[in-house]
């Protein structure tokens, strides 16, 4: 059984089987999940709750991950450091421009479980600094 942890994430991508593949890794971990399909719907959710990682797809419908991260800087400035991209988009220059400007952890599809684990252990970290 896995250890149980007091984490939320955020998963925000359309890919169904990269949002199924992702919960049930880190529900395995302990971790509580919440999931959209696209930046709007994670914008609600928002709102109700708050994350301590965000994982966001670069490319989805309705709002995309940059428009995301841009409106997350304007309102929730402090939870913009907690966000980790997700992207298969290896080869477009705005995407590879956008992750260089933003600096944010960035993690390309396909991907593997400890390359995901690694990145949430580096925002976590980055976001909880041991007393």
């Amino acid at each position: 059984m896995a250890q149980q942890t007091s984490y939320t994430i955020l998963i925000i991508d359309d890919e169904p089987s990269i949002v199924t593949a992702l919960t049930g890794l880190l529900r395995h971990h302990g971790y509580t999940i919440e999931t959209a399909s696209n930046g709007a719907l994670a914008w609600e959710h928002l709102h109700a709750q708050h994350f301590d990682v965000i994982l966001c797809d670069l490319l989805m419908p309705e709002i995309d991950g940059q428009g995301f991260y841009t409106m997350l800087q304007q309102d929730y400035p402090s939870m913009a450091s907690r966000v980790i991209f997700l992207t298969g988009d290896t080869m477009g220059e705005t995407s590879a421009a956008f992750l260089r400007q933003c600096g944010q952890l960035a993690v390309y599809k396909p991907c593997g479980a400890a390359e995901v684990m690694d990145a949430i252990e580096q925002v976590l970290a980055a976001n909880n600094p041991v007393l």
